[in-house]
């Protein structure tokens, strides 16, 4: 098995580093004017949606590894893929962020993104079949996930139509996932509130 604690701590440092070095994507204009900073609108935007995601897939990581008593060698393999596609997530906010209107970037980006998704949702999978009394409210994250995947599709779909609809879509589920997160943690309050009044 494999110490879950030094898991999550390589796991929170190569997620904080990703998420940090995504705004070097960002370019600190020569004259910095208002209009300088706007010209700069589909990186600081990918930006945007590329933290959101990286830290909701992070959440989803921290709950099913705290409250996951075994880790073992697959969940850790599925771990690294997830991490490998988190690292990506630099590289792909400044492709879509330099070259806005190209439907390859941003098919590029959402793939990405999906892979993301994807990976986080195979880990936790995994966790909680070796894991079988984990407090995770399942029912929120399966309609946070089935969300995300129709909300990929839809961007993908999107990008044949014009790459600022895929970021609209993108950018519109983050805000759906953020909010559909708040209620996951307001059910998982009242689930561990009611479990210790009953104890």
């Amino acid at each position: 098995m494999i110490d879950k604690n030094r898991l999550l701590a390589i796991t929170d440092g190569i997620v904080a580093i990703a998420a940090t070095i995504m705004v070097l994507q960002l370019v600190i204009p020569e004259e910095v004017t208002m209009a300088a900073v706007i010209s700069q609108w589909p990186t600081l935007l990918a930006y945007i949606i590329s933290f959101v995601q990286v830290f909701l897939a992070w959440h989803e990581h921290h709950d099913s590894i705290a409250n996951a008593e075994y880790i073992n060698h697959r969940i850790f393999l599925i771990n690294c893929m997830w991490l490998f596609f988190i690292t990506l997530l630099p590289f792909v906010t400044g492709v879509v962020g330099h070259s806005p209107q190209s439907q390859a970037a941003m098919l590029l980006y959402i793939l990405i993104l999906f892979l993301v998704q994807l990976s986080i949702t195979i880990e936790s999978l995994a966790i909680t079949k070796l894991n079988e009394t984990i407090i995770l409210d399942y029912e929120v994250i399966r309609v946070i996930r089935i969300i995300s995947f129709i909300g990929y599709i839809l961007a993908a779909a999107g990008t044949f139509i014009s790459p600022f609809a895929a970021y609209i879509i993108i950018l519109a589920l983050s805000i759906a996932e953020i909010i559909l997160m708040c209620a996951y943690d307001i059910k998982i309050g009242k689930l561990i509130k009611n479990k210790k009044a009953g104890e």
